[in-house]
């Protein structure tokens, strides 16, 4: 399991991301690579797109 934080744009983007827990092999970056290539629907204010901190879990399974 790698629980990520990302920052989501207006856009849906991530524009920032960082590890809060990790797993060795890799497996952080991995899941950093992934999530900037994810869309996500942007958070509102008073109805207006904002950017949003977003604590994400992604979880592996290693066989």
């Amino acid at each position: 399991m790698v629980i990520l934080e990302a920052v989501i744009d207006r856009n849906g983007n991530v524009t920032e991301a960082r590890v809060l827990k990790g797993l060795p092999f890799g497996l952080e970056q991995s899941a950093l690579d992934a999530i900037k290539k994810w869309r996500f629907k942007p958070g509102t204010l008073n109805g207006q797109p904002v950017p949003v901190y977003y604590n994400l879990t992604i979880n592996f399974q290693l066989q």
